[in-house]
């Protein structure tokens, strides 16, 4: 080996700093996944608080929840999510939804009740940071309201607010068809296609809850 040539990784010396970029590389995408388990932990570690207060404002508008044996992401699903939005680049994304929560009120009553518990928490230091509306959202079957919160130790959390008629139809035929579908490459494939309008159908029967234009998308 002629002295100066290569490096003992057979990268050429020219190139002295392809050697570093690589293990700052995975130094940044090692430090993202310590992140990452830090957040998850950080996040259980809340949840008996989170839960009380989710629980406490349920009882103060007097709305029902359901699915709390759900309200904590396995961590293999956390670290699937996380996965596919981390950067390639090490820089990691934060998931909000290693807790989550669902409310179900009815139709009639399900916009004003939104509105007056995103006041409930925000007067406890409670903010909701982020609100998705898919009841507007023609493009998607899935119809509910999505929100991201933080509570005052800067912890991130879901709460969804559903009629129960939605909810029922989120969590059965439509989470079923959807399985289906997400695991289909070929989007323009006849069954896909026959899927989504099976999806829609089902989205369109249902009640629109009253006022629901008043709840806008946020964050």
């Amino acid at each position: 080996m002629q002295r100066g040539k290569y490096c003992r990784d057979c990268l050429p010396v020219r190139e002295p700093y392809s050697c570093f970029k690589a293990v700052r590389r995975e130094k940044s995408v090692l430090g993202a996944w310590i992140k990452g388990i830090i957040w998850y932990k950080k996040a259980l570690k809340r949840e008996p608080f989170i839960t009380g207060k989710v629980i406490s404002v349920a009882k103060q508008a007097g709305v029902d929840m359901v699915g709390t044996n759900c309200r904590i992401k396995s961590m293999n699903s956390y670290f699937k999510k996380f996965y596919r939005k981390y950067s390639q680049t090490g820089r990691a994304c934060e998931i909000k939804d290693i807790l989550r929560y669902t409310y179900t009120v009815s139709p009639e009553l399900l916009s004003e009740k939104v509105i007056k518990m995103i006041e409930i928490y925000r007067n406890s230091s409670y903010n909701t940071v982020e609100i998705k509306n898919y009841w507007l959202d023609s493009q998607n079957p899935y119809n509910g309201i999505n929100t991201i919160l933080r509570s005052p130790q800067g912890q991130a959390f879901e709460l969804q607010y559903h009629t129960p008629e939605s909810f029922a139809v989120k969590s059965g035929k439509i989470h079923e068809l959807y399985k289906k579908q997400r695991l289909m490459r070929d989007v323009s494939s006849r069954e896909y296609i026959e899927l989504g309008d099976q999806m829609f159908e089902l989205s369109d029967s249902m009640e629109i809850p009253k006022g629901i234009e008043k709840v806008n998308d946020h964050g």
